[in-house]
Order: structure tokens, then sequence, then C-alpha cells
């Protein structure tokens, strides 16, 4: 136990990967998203709802944490005669941590959004968004055959209430899914190298390149579609725990026979 709270302590240490990046990207891009709904405002003169899918630069940020956390610290830790098993414990917990505490502040930004400075004078709707926010079906996130914002104002529960715990779940599980997701692509590298990302990547594009037109040609995409309409941001959430898992076991096994 000593041992991987050691490994999470030095974690903990790379302040600017851990805190300082994720924190200046959030902030940047919200304000950035800010200025442009504040520019429409004023020329416009309304507070047209604005919608931006600039939160999802934040969990990409939790890849590239991921991804440092292997190729910075795993040959620092062993080279101390760390064991690899207790790394990768500790580097589970320290990301389980961070997600779950930057899921905590997503949400408490989206209350705010939502009830206290609403959608922060100028209609921006950045933290707060359907479907995430408030477990609604996936068809009023409007990925339907309408393309019609209008549909998230249907919604009752969009501007007022929502699930705090659900939205927690939510932001907690995509964030680990990203770290889990840079981790295994970290474990790749120190494994086989660059040849070895470039294989990966390679089979990833060919593999969803065979699975898109099989789908097309076997008309599975209704299918697939209506499957995921009928599901919540939450129970989605529940299905990424499968590569989760995935991303943990095929870490550890790469790390086990990772050179230094």
């Amino acid at each position: 136990m000593n041992r991987i709270a050691n490994v999470i302590a030095m974690q903990a240490r790379d302040r600017v990967t851990w805190f300082v990046i994720p924190w200046g990207v959030l902030g940047v891009g919200f304000a950035i998203v800010w200025l442009i709904a504040l520019l429409i405002v004023v020329l416009f003169g309304d507070a047209t709802p604005f919608y931006t899918g600039a939160l999802a630069t934040f969990y990409f940020v939790m890849l590239l944490v991921g991804i440092g956390a292997v190729i910075q610290a795993f040959p620092f830790a062993v080279g101390f005669s760390t064991r690899r098993r207790d790394y990768l414990l500790g580097t589970l917990a320290m990301g389980v941590a961070a997600s779950a505490a930057w899921a905590i502040l997503l949400g408490l930004l989206s209350f705010i959004e939502a009830n206290v400075i609403k959608n922060w004078g100028v209609g921006l709707h950045f933290f707060h968004l359907p479907f995430f926010s408030d477990g609604s079906p996936l068809r009023q996130f409007c990925w339907s055959y309408y393309h019609d914002m209008s549909c998230a104002q249907s919604d009752p529960n969009y501007l007022h209430g929502g699930l705090p715990l659900g939205q927690f779940w939510v932001s907690f599980v995509l964030l680990l899914f990203m770290y889990l997701l840079g981790l295994l692509l970290g474990s790749i590298y120190h494994r086989f190298g660059r040849i070895g990302e470039y294989i990966l990547g390679g089979a990833a594009f060919l593999l969803l390149s065979a699975f898109l037109l099989m789908s097309s040609y076997w008309s599975w995409r209704d299918a697939i579609f209506g499957w995921l309409a009928s599901q919540t941001a939450a129970t989605l959430g529940v299905w990424l725990l499968l590569p989760i898992a995935f991303f943990a076991l095929a870490s550890y096994a790469l790390l086990r026979k990772a050179t230094v």
C-alpha cells in the first residue's frame, strides 16, 4: 500500500500536467466561447441560445494526461525499483481521483450556468448541455433526422433541474475512459515503440472502415442508432465500463513486458 501511495505522490508532483494544463484549457476555451457569444449579443442585440462542443476539448486533455502519466513517469518509477503492478495501481488511483475531482467541478459549473448565472448572461450553453446534463434520451440531444435545436427546449428539465448525480457519473466515466485510453496508448509506446503506435493506428482505421462498410451494406445503422436513441447518457456511461476495464488490463499486460 505504501508503494502505491508513493506512486500517487509521484504523479501528483507533476502539477503542470495534472492541474495547470487542464485548468488552462478549460478556462481559455470558456473565455473564448463566452467572448464570441458576447459579440453575437452586441451585434444582434439578443441572447440567442448559443450551443458549443468546446467542452469536448477538456476530455481530450485527459487523454494527453494519461499518455504523459506513462511516457514521463514510468521509466522514472521503474528506475527506482517500483514494481510495475504498484506503478499501474497508483497511476490508476491518481486517474480515478482526478477524474472524480474534475467531474465535481464540471457539475458545479453546470449548476451555476443553469441556475445561478443564467447561461452566463449571453445565452451560452457551455457546461449544462441537453442529454449530458439531464439524462434525457439521445433523440432530445437532437441527434435525429430533423437536426432542429428547438427539440432541446422540449425537455422540461433542461434549464431547471437535471440529475446532479447522473451528470457527475457521465462526466466521471468519460474522463476516466479518455484517461485510460491515453494510458493504453502510452503503454503501447513503451512496449513496441513508435512502430507499435503506427500499426495500432492503421489497424484501428481498417477495422472502423470495415465496420462502416458492413453496417451500410447490411443496413445496421438504423438498428444501431435506434438502440442509442433509447439510452440515456448515464446508461451509455455504464457501457463504457467494459472498454475501461479492457484498457486497464491491457495496459498492465503491456507494461509487464515493457523495457525502460
